[in-house]
């Protein structure tokens, strides 16, 4: 049994670690409808069961783009190709002016939350100022009880990499399955508004203002003589429980912001299904310089009594995992590697279909999913069993219609494949440098790398990984902005000053020059005062017209993906 084979990974707990954890390790294999081939269960996941989805049973799950849908992706915007590839979400929305104006100053207004970085060090690890209260203070000023709170399910989800992509892959499970979702994430691409979503779709601009102006209006008149506002994260937290409680979602999928245990997504109480990610060393000025550290904040999020779920590996990890989950009565289940779902002969075959976040984090998503479907809907999933989990062809379409933009994402735009990874950790460069080089067409043809990092100064490791992929024609670094002196305020850092990105980025190209040396590999480093300047310099560099494609690798934040979509997309409409 798979049971066994992952029983080594936990030699050598203590008795103390060992009674908290049981290994969650019987993947059933996606079950086909055939007469033929392994026995499986016949337990159906879902609130609302339809009888015509067992129709589907036999059917391959997997959509294809037409030929017709493929030209059609010639007249889109590159923002469109990102966040809407299958071209189904466009909408005529005659206040479009009007609402993006709203939204403009709600976002200007936001901004003037944000915290400088000193700050920010001294609020995220720091006990002494019992953030949690801090939170409830504004949630109570803000309208909200921890009552009113109650009434909605979370699933929350920690971890150095990957947390996103889980809960993303999680709530399109859940989506699947007929539950209405809502999903908080950070940190957003473009604009502000899709850090919160509801059935998949991020909070309209329209919206996102007039729930802003509510909530920020309640603060300022409750704050007193002192003034007294919340933080940029916290206030945008904040923000995504009142669209929870309006929306009256299902369930809400929660990702933490930073660690866990001080981050303000910490104060829910109905919390039953917690995932943690892997975890790797990041953030160390705020979590910790070891692990084991690490570990101790992210498993902050585990509440009492509930069902923790992991694909953590790391041994020095999850004892503390462990410890941390005995103290709450907490139970954690290690997942069993994604491949698992695919043992039988159609999921062999569906395996090299799935994208690479499927296969990093599709069994702890399943995982999630089905323990909320089994905790939420009683009678149907009374004799469930944790240890037998199966990929249904509802699962697997789950899965595969989760569209997570920026993450192991290319484009084909106007004579450029772009590869949008938001990488930030050695665990991350390491997948996205391998995704990379397997997804190149075209050896012979132009490779350019765009690369920063918002924070940290453990980038060393990083640029070692990006030097060893492939000789790159060109490395462009860049502050996160789409031009010189950006305006767009979704862009706004006020934390991180343009002086200090540029600082940054002159430090990232004496660090690749030191790297190419020593892997004697050359160096073509550049540093440019934004993202608008490297296009600029790409194309006087190549020529759009002579029919060679671009591979262009932009990596290392999030937010340099953002400004990438706004600097090309404002070049665009410029030149028509």
């Amino acid at each position: 049994m798979a049971t066994r084979r992952l029983i080594h990974s936990v030699r050598g707990y203590s008795k103390t670690a060992c009674r908290a954890i049981k290994l969650t390790g019987m993947a059933q294999p996606m079950a086909t409808g055939h007469s033929t081939g392994p026995m499986y269960n016949t337990q159906r996941c879902g609130p609302r069961h339809n009888k015509s989805a067992s129709k589907s049973n036999t059917e391959m799950p997997i959509k294809c783009l037409s030929t017709a849908a493929a030209n059609q992706q010639q007249d889109r915007t590159l923002e469109e190709l990102v966040f809407d590839p299958k071209g189904e979400l466009r909408s005529n929305n005659s206040n479009a002016d009007r609402d993006n104006a709203e939204f403009e100053r709600a976002i200007n207004q936001l901004n003037s939350l944000q915290s400088n970085e000193a700050t920010l060090l001294h609020s995220v690890n720091n006990p002494k100022k019992n953030p949690k209260l801090d939170t409830l203070k504004y949630l109570e000023r803000s309208g909200l009880t921890m009552d009113t709170l109650q009434k909605l399910s979370f699933i929350h989800v920690s971890g150095s990499k990957g947390k996103g992509s889980t809960c993303a892959l999680t709530e399109s499970l859940l989506r699947h399955h007929g539950a209405h979702t809502g999903f908080y994430t950070s940190p957003h691409l473009v604009a502000t508004n899709e850090r919160i979503r509801v059935d998949g779709q991020p909070m309209s601009k329209g919206k996102f203002a007039r729930t802003f102006w509510k909530v920020f209006n309640r603060l300022k008149e409750s704050q007193g003589a002192e003034e007294d506002m919340p933080a940029y994260f916290k206030f945008v937290t904040i923000l995504a429980f009142h669209v929870f409680v309006e929306e009256r979602v299902d369930v809400a999928l929660l990702e933490v912001g930073i660690g866990g245990e001080y981050d303000c997504t910490n104060v829910v109480p109905n919390v039953g299904t917690v995932g943690i990610v892997s975890l790797g060393l990041e953030h160390t000025d705020l979590l910790g310089t070891t692990l084991g550290e690490i570990a101790w904040q992210k498993a902050g999020i585990i509440k009492p009594g509930s069902h923790v779920f992991t694909n953590v590996d790391q041994t020095e990890c999850l004892e503390v995992i462990c410890q941390r989950a005995q103290e709450k009565k907490a139970v954690v289940h290690v997942v069993p590697p994604t491949r698992e779902y695919f043992r039988s002969e159609i999921g062999a075959k569906l395996w090299d279909s799935c994208n690479e976040i499927i296969h990093l984090n599709g069994s702890l998503a399943i995982q999630l999913a089905s323990d909320w479907l089994r905790r939420t809907t009683g009678p149907l999933h009374h004799d469930y069993d944790l240890d037998a989990v199966r990929l249904e062809p509802k699962m697997l379409l789950g899965l595969q219609n989760t569209h997570w933009p920026g993450r192991c994402q290319m484009v084909e735009y106007k004579g450029l494949r772009l590869h949008l990874d938001g990488a930030h950790t050695v665990e991350s460069m390491t997948v996205c440098t391998q995704w990379f080089a397997k997804n190149i067409k075209n050896n012979s043809c132009p490779k350019i790398l765009i690369f920063n990092r918002t924070r940290g100064t453990e980038y060393r490791p990083l640029l070692t990984l990006l030097v060893r992929c492939c000789d790159f024609d060109m490395v462009c670094f860049t502050p996160n902005v789409a031009f010189p002196e950006t305006t767009v305020p979704s862009q706004l850092m006020v934390r991180i000053s343009m002086k200090n990105q540029l600082i940054r980025a002159k430090d990232f190209a004496t660090q690749w020059t030191e790297v190419c040396e020593r892997e004697n590999k050359p160096d073509r480093g550049q540093v440019f005062d934004s993202v608008t300047e490297v296009f600029n310099a790409i194309r006087g560099r190549y020529d759009r017209h002579s029919g060679q494609q671009l591979e262009v690798l932009v990596t290392g934040s999030i937010h340099l993906l953002g400004a990438t979509i706004s600097a090309l997309g404002f070049m665009e409409e410029s030149r028509t």
